[in-house]
């Protein structure tokens, strides 16, 4: 049979289907990045993942480095913090945050 979209009833169905396992996939990795950043070591290896990927690092250095940190760094935005921040962008600023808080802490220590 053919339904009002044009398309066959059971074509419309397995895209239903399709679409309900995507909806599903998608919650249980937010509930996981949840749970991860509710652990210690789940922040740090986070976090050590952005600076890896350049999040926080100067885009620019050598004339031969600049494609691969653009490269790298939109690749982590993208496939690693844009999830995340999807998530819950709390689990972002609060790296942010301590991160601040680091830098100012050494700051001190230096003067």
């Amino acid at each position: 049979m053919i339904t009002d979209s044009g398309f066959p009833e059971d074509e419309q169905l397995e895209a239903e289907k399709v679409r309900e396992e995507e909806r599903r996939i998608n919650e249980q990795f937010l509930s996981d990045v949840r749970a991860t950043f509710n652990t210690p070591h789940g922040r740090r290896i986070f976090t050590f993942l952005l600076e890896q990927g350049g999040v926080n690092a100067v885009l620019f250095s050598k004339e031969s480095d600049i494609y691969r940190n653009v490269a790298v760094h939109d690749f982590v935005i993208e496939n690693v913090l844009g999830p995340v921040i999807t998530a819950d962008e709390e689990i972002y600023l609060s790296i942010i945050r301590e991160r601040a808080e680091m830098m100012r802490h050494e700051e001190e220590e230096h003067k």
